[in-house]
């Protein structure tokens, strides 16, 4: 029998008519959001299927060819590095930068961009750039294109008188060679700007050697061994692609239109205020701190980029007017892929690309790809390094390049805080050594006029690269480029050689003169 206070308990917890009501109506009401969620999640499932077979559909539609090899979908990477810009908010409106200008048309530099003299302390730089700097190009010059009766470039550097040295079959390793002499004579004897009245003779310092020639090419691969430039000639595969890549065939291939099954090869336009270029990282460029940038990425084809080249050959085109550079990659992997999947540059070039060791590419595991340039007349790229032994093959036009020695480093302007944009590379324009003691018009910086001094004494040597013949640059050389004309070069370069040579140096004095100070 219960108890009274039993009795009592239960009717206390005994739940009243009130309380089943309210517990009723939360659970309905808790059944019926969770029908919701389900209907809607459901509803939302089939949209997201439905969105995604449209846009399948269209792409399918729109984009029936895919640009695809070595593993890599090059026009899915475009359009997500679209997007990504997007997202970071880096499709900015292009607008000009402004330059300064002086009366004659040349550019002034600021002296920051420039690192402190031997005599001057140390320098923090904390800026910070953008991912890209953009341009509109500039449109100006197509009406007066293909106007003039000339054709083609005012002097052929394919065509002139070289001299050339004796041939060498043992190469001296007593510092003799190559011949060096203070830069600022090289300019003196040719001025950088002065492409329409070069030297009747333009003398040639390196050995040449015939590749096609046995025991020339012994020699050669001696020169190699030794870490000493030279050049050679009568290379096939480099002449035959010279006669191919027409700018009709080039573009095709830039614009995925070829007729057979070569996958599309990428490339991008730069714009200068004038015919220098420089190189820099554009996420450390700081306008406020340096002023505008070197160059400017800009959205034109290779076909308005050739045409422009054209252009500027019949017209004799001005240092101090815009100049447009082209520049293309082959990454390192499309070497080990299957030749179907090879782009043109890979195919029309074997030697450079194959995988296994040949005279160019020497060192197939430490090759970095393939890089081409195609330039224009005037388009001058400031000195710098490479630390890979490098083959630079010419298939069109003439390109003037100065080369000095590792241990000429500390004379050359190097930039050697590792917070620049310009870090161990040089923002010197070399061509105006023989301007610092004239009344040019020409406005530089206290700081500009005494690296220039500097560098005038740099050991230095010239050389003209034409169609047809390839360029040995040893690891950690410095070269400085001049286009002569329109013209297509492409390199390889097949690891560090650290140790150098004992006469001109190598890796040790780079990091020395590049060691940062900060």
């Amino acid at each position: 029998m219960m108890s009274t206070g039993e009795v009592v308990r239960r009717k206390a917890a005994k739940p009243t008519s009130s309380h089943i009501v309210r517990g009723d109506g939360d659970a309905r009401r808790k059944r019926k959001k969770q029908q919701s969620n389900c209907e809607f999640r459901g509803v939302s499932f089939v949209c997201f299927v439905v969105l995604g077979l449209v846009l399948l559909g269209l792409k399918i539609s729109v984009l029936p060819r895919r640009s695809t090899h070595h593993g890599l979908n090059y026009e899915r990477y475009a359009r997500g590095k679209t997007l990504r810009d997007a997202l970071r908010g880096e499709t900015q409106q292009k607008q000009p930068q402004q330059q300064i200008i002086a009366e004659n048309g040349s550019r002034y530099f600021d002296p920051r961009q420039f690192p402190p003299l031997p005599s001057e302390p140390s320098e923090r730089y904390d800026g910070e750039g953008r991912r890209r700097f953009r341009g509109m190009g500039d449109d100006e010059w197509i009406a007066d294109a293909g106007s003039t009766s000339i054709h083609g470039p005012k002097v052929d550097y394919t065509k002139h008188k070289y001299s050339y040295p004796d041939l060498m079959f043992e190469p001296p390793n007593d510092g003799s060679y190559p011949p060096l002499e203070d830069m600022i004579k090289i300019f003196e004897f040719w001025g950088q700007d002065d492409l329409d009245s070069p030297p009747e003779i333009i003398p040639e310092v390196l050995q040449h050697f015939d590749y096609q020639n046995p025991d020339e090419l012994a020699a050669a691969e001696k020169f190699r061994d030794l870490e000493l430039p030279f050049k050679v000639y009568n290379v096939p595969e480099v002449r035959d692609a010279g006669i191919k890549w027409t700018d009709e065939y080039v573009a095709a291939n830039f614009n995925d239109e070829n007729e057979d099954d070569t996958p599309r090869s990428f490339g991008t336009a730069q714009q200068s205020v004038d015919s220098f270029f420089a190189f820099y990282y554009p996420e450390r460029w700081d306008v406020d701190l340096l002023g505008p940038s070197p160059s400017l990425d800009v959205d034109w084809t290779f076909d308005k980029w050739a045409r422009h080249a054209v252009y500027a050959d019949e017209v004799s085109l001005k240092a101090n007017e815009k100049h447009y550079y082209w520049q293309s990659g082959v990454p390192r992997e499309e070497r080990l892929q299957k030749r179907r999947h090879w782009t043109f540059v890979s195919r029309d070039l074997p030697s450079f690309s194959s995988p296994e060791p040949t005279f160019f590419g020497f060192n197939p595991p430490a090759q970095k790809g393939i890089q081409c340039r195609f330039g224009e007349r005037g388009v001058t790229a400031a000195t710098h390094y490479d630390g890979g032994r490098n083959m630079i093959a010419m298939m069109t036009g003439a390109k003037r390049y100065i080369l000095s020695p590792p241990n000429s480093c500390p004379k050359l302007g190097i930039v050697s805080s590792r917070r620049h944009p310009s870090f161990r590379h040089s923002m010197l324009n070399f061509g105006r050594v023989t301007l610092l003691d004239k009344d040019t018009g020409v406005r530089m910086s206290d700081r500009e006029k005494e690296w220039l001094r500097i560098a005038g004494s740099a050991p230095t040597l010239s050389t003209v690269l034409k169609a047809g013949e390839v360029l040995y640059v040893p690891s950690h050389w410095f070269h400085y480029i001049v286009s002569l004309q329109k013209s297509a070069q492409c390199n390889t370069r097949s690891g560090i050689h650290e140790e150098g040579n004992a006469y001109f140096g190598g890796l040790r004095d780079v990091m020395k003169c590049t060691e940062d100070k900060d």
